[in-house]
Formats: structure tokens, sequence, C-alpha cells
């Protein structure tokens, strides 16, 4: 029994319909050539960014861990006027 190698044509759809990649402009066929790396590109960064937030999450779980209430800091109080709020509205 032969196996079928015939290699399917590349295919780009859209709410109309299905287009035939091959028959493309050339231009065409570079635009939709980037396409397909742009989107692996995207692909890449997606799995990076999946893998950065978890480290940070995990980040935090071992600094949390590690806290204790000797290490908080203690606020002097200063007079209001010397003090600039990051929420501060003033100019």
């Amino acid at each position: 029994m032969a196996e079928d190698t015939q290699v399917k044509p590349w295919t780009y759809t859209t709410d109309v319909g299905t287009y035939d990649v091959s028959k493309f402009t050339d231009e065409g066929k570079t635009a939709f050539l980037i396409l397909l790396e742009t989107d692996k590109d995207l692909q890449a960064l997606k799995k990076q960014t999946a893998k950065l937030n978890r480290a940070i999450v995990g980040f935090n779980q071992d600094i949390a861990e590690q806290l204790t209430d000797e290490m908080l800091v203690v606020e002097e109080e200063t007079e209001e006027e010397d003090v600039v709020s990051s929420e501060s509205t003033e100019i």
C-alpha cells in the first residue's frame, strides 16, 4: 500500500473563504511567510511570558515565606509639607 506523500498547499482563511497561497502574488506570498514567522514569534513570546509570570509568583511566595515582623520598616512621622505622595495631584 502506497503512502500519500502529496503535500497539501498552504491556505489562508478569511470570513469569505479559504485561499490557495500558491496563487498569491509574490508580495502576498512574502506577507504570508512573514505572517507565519510573526505568529511563531508571538507564540514563543506568550510561552516566555507565562514562564516569567509563574516565576514572579514563585519568587513572591519565596519572599513572603521568610518575612518576619522584625523586618517591617517603621516610618517616622514627618511634616506633611516635606512629604510628596505619589498620589498627590499638586503641581
